[in-house]
C-alpha cells in the first residue's frame, strides 16, 4: 500500500525547503555534534539528506527508513554525490534489524510525533545507540501565516502527526518517552525546530 511518504518521495527535499535557512541551521548543529569517526545509525531517514550532510564525519553510516521510494532517492542521491560510506537499508524503527550498541551516534529526525508508539521506538534507539541519539524535531503546533499554509497543505496530501508540539512541550515529550535529560538546541524559524541530544547514562 503506498504510503504518504513513498507519495511525496520525489518532492520531499523540495518540501523541506519550506523550513528555509531553519533546517540548514538543524544541519549544522547535528554535523558539530557528531565527532569525527564516529559509526552512525539513521532511521527514518527519508531521503537521506541527515546522512548525506554528515558524511565526511563518519567512519560508517547505516541510513534506514520504511519507505523504499524514499530509500531510491537517498541511493541516488548517495550515488551522484560519489559517497562511499552510506549503507542504505529498509528498515522499521520498532525492531531494528542492529545490534546492542553498536552505532556511537543514532540519529532519528522528526519522526517521533508521527508514531502511535513513541516509547517504544524509543527504547530501540537507546538499545542500538552506543553513546548517543540526536533528536531533530520541526514544531507544527499555533503555526500562524504561510508556516500554518504550508503544514495545511502538507495535511491535505496525507500529512496525519500524532501529536503537535510547540518548543517549550518538547523536553516533557521526549521525557515520557523515554529520554530523560536531554540537552535540547533551539532552531528559530518560521516553521520552528530544536534538536534534542540524549546521551548514554542519562
Amino acid at each position: 500500500m503506498k504510503t504518504f511518504w513513498d507519495f511525496c518521495a520525489p518532492i520531499y527535499d523540495l518540501a523541506q525547503k519550506i523550513k528555509g535557512k531553519t533546517y540548514g541551521e538543524m544541519l549544522k548543529i547535528v554535523r558539530n555534534i557528531i565527532p569525527q569517526g564516529a559509526t552512525i545509525l539513521e532511521v527514518a531517514a527519508g531521503t537521506g539528506e541527515i546522512s548525506v550532510a554528515v558524511s565526511d564525519k563518519a567512519d560508517k553510516i547505516l541510513c534506514t527508513d520504511l519507505s523504499e521510494k524514499m530509500l531510491n532517492v537517498a541511493r541516488r542521491k548517495i550515488r551522484k554525490r560519489k559517497i562511499q560510506n552510506i549503507t542504505v537499508e529498509n528498515q522499521n524503527i520498532f525492531s531494528l534489524s542492529v545490534a546492542d550498541s553498536s552505532f556511537d551516534v543514532v540519529i532519528a529526525s522528526q519522526v517521533f510525533h508521527l508514531l502511535d508508539c513513541p516509547e517504544i521506538a524509543a527504547a530501540e534507539l537507546k538499545r542500538v545507540a552506543k553513546s548517543t541519539v540526536i533528536l531533530p524535531m520541526i514544531f507544527t503546533k499555533n503555526l500562524k501565516g504561510s508556516a500554518k499554509f504550508a503544514i495545511g497543505l502538507y495535511k491535505l496530501f496525507g500529512f496525519s502527526p500524532k501529536v503537535e508540539l510547540i518548543p517549550a512541550e518538547f523536553e516533557e515529550f521526549l521525557r515520557k518517552i523515554g529520554f530523560d535529560g536531554c540537552k535540547i538546541i533551539p532552531v528559530a524559524g518560521e516553521i520552528p525546530m530544536a534538536v534534542a541530544v540524549w546521551g548514554k547514562g542519562n
